[in-house]
């Protein structure tokens, strides 16, 4: 699993969150590559309208309706996959949930959705996934986490935790796991251009995640195959913004004393931006 030459064809994939925008993208990626793809998502119609477009190219897929956040919903969909399968040979946590907002403006249920979805989600997939891989004794998870963990995301702060939770929790398994066969990353993607992104366009606060133009999904899929393929224990999409913010970090009073400034560059980003997306829906998005 450990090979920089690690090839996809006919691995046993599981993506969650595949009917979002990063989940879509990865699993038309893989699907090029010849993945047997799992693609779960607790939104069945648009999990299905992917399963309709990746099975015109030929693609072997399974669809499962899953909700991440429920660990006996991780216990059927492992199961489900081994009975047909007999292995899983890579875990994409994906699943995620934004909701912007001051810390004591957002409701308790917000909060609640946002850790159950975003950390406990990740936390239940790879404890599902690690009984089976290391049982067969090969494997590799990639957990999506955001640079908005390593950087603070005022106007986000539930959000940013689970991702700073996320990133903590992989890179300690990436320690924990360092000499088994069973590998653990984390990806650290930019803002993305998804429907979770146009859904923060609509709030204020999210001033930070509007600083410059979104990522691409295809740009983030590829930084997932990366993790999939290397050993690195952490891929930052772009790379270059990635130790932007980690010097950021290192001198957190130069950060936090550019704070004004890139909020004022956030704030007018939104304003244009609106401008151009005034017919946005209005509900909790997803990736």
């Amino acid at each position: 699993m450990q090979r920089n030459n690690f090839m996809l064809k006919d691995k046993v994939i599981i993506i969650t969150g595949a009917a979002g925008g990063i989940g879509s993208a990865t699993a038309h990626l893989f699907t090029r590559h010849g993945a047997i793809l799992i693609l779960t998502d607790i939104h069945k119609e648009g999990l299905e309208e992917l399963g309709a477009l990746l099975k015109d190219s030929g693609a072997e897929t399974l669809l499962i309706e899953h909700d991440v956040a429920d660990p006996e919903s991780w216990q059927s969909l492992m199961e489900k996959v081994r009975q047909k399968y007999n292995r899983i040979d890579i875990l994409i946590n994906n699943a995620g949930v934004v909701q912007p907002g001051a810390a004591e403006r957002i409701s308790l249920d917000e909060v609640q959705n946002q850790l159950s979805v975003n950390l406990s989600g990740t936390i239940y997939g790879c404890r599902a996934a690690l009984n089976i891989m290391k049982a067969q004794n090969f494997g590799k998870i990639v957990n999506i986490a955001s640079l908005g963990s390593i950087v603070p995301l005022p106007g986000e702060a539930v959000y940013s935790a689970t991702k700073y939770a996320i990133r903590g929790y992989s890179l300690s398994l990436y320690a924990e796991l360092r000499r088994s066969p069973v590998g653990v990353a984390v990806v650290c993607p930019d803002s993305v251009d998804t429907p979770q992104h146009a859904y923060e366009l609509l709030y204020d606060d999210a001033v930070l995640s509007f600083l410059g133009k979104p990522l691409r999904p295809e740009q983030v899929a590829k930084g997932i195959l990366k993790a999939v393929r290397k050993k690195k224990p952490e891929v930052l999409v772009p790379t270059g913004m990635g130790i932007l913010c980690r010097i950021g970090m290192a001198f957190p009073r130069f950060f936090f004393s550019l704070l004004p400034m890139l909020e004022k560059m956030g704030r007018s980003t939104i304003k244009n931006r609106r401008g151009e997306k005034k017919n946005c829906q209005i509900k909790t998005m997803h990736y």
